[in-house]
């Protein structure tokens, strides 16, 4: 009686360990498989952008920001995203998050990009398809090889 009881107990705090830790992800919203590309900004707050950032997002959960936003040369901040049904979020290779997390949403055919900020919907990004230049990459590049005390886009 003493050993089921033990058995019992084990059993229960193994139970109320694996619901405490268990963490649900969703699966991505449809379409926003397709985000794997690269994207430049086309629209910030519903205005045509005033500076250039380009975002490379790949399969492995990574991404990389290339952005000419307070600086005149470019500038890379790199790190990893998740997609959790329509929200986005990224953490920066320092460990910092972005400013928010985002809902997303594609258009049918995968090459316009939306961003609405959880924080704001006035924060909102549209992003179309392209092909980040590679002289941008290269002086991105060059530019993170020296200590930059930048501010990231996202």
């Amino acid at each position: 009686m003493k050993t089921l009881k033990i058995w019992s107990l084990v059993a229960l705090m193994f139970v109320g360990l694996t619901a405490c830790n268990s963490e649900s992800q969703e699966a991505p919203a449809e379409g926003l498989d397709k985000i794997v590309n690269e994207w430049v900004l086309a629209t910030w707050g519903g205005e045509d952008a005033e500076y250039t950032v380009y975002i490379d997002f790949n399969e492995d959960n990574t991404f990389a920001i290339y952005q000419q936003v307070y600086t005149l040369s470019y500038e890379m901040y790199a790190g990893t995203y998740s997609i959790s049904g329509s929200t986005l979020s990224g953490v920066y290779n320092d460990g910092s998050a972005w400013k928010c997390d985002y809902v997303a949403s594609m258009n049918a055919d995968g090459t316009v990009l939306t961003l609405v900020s959880n924080e704001t919907e006035s924060t909102t990004g549209v992003y179309d398809v392209t092909v980040i230049p590679e002289d941008v990459k290269a002086e991105a590049t060059a530019t993170r090889g020296v200590e930059v005390e930048g501010v990231p886009f996202l």
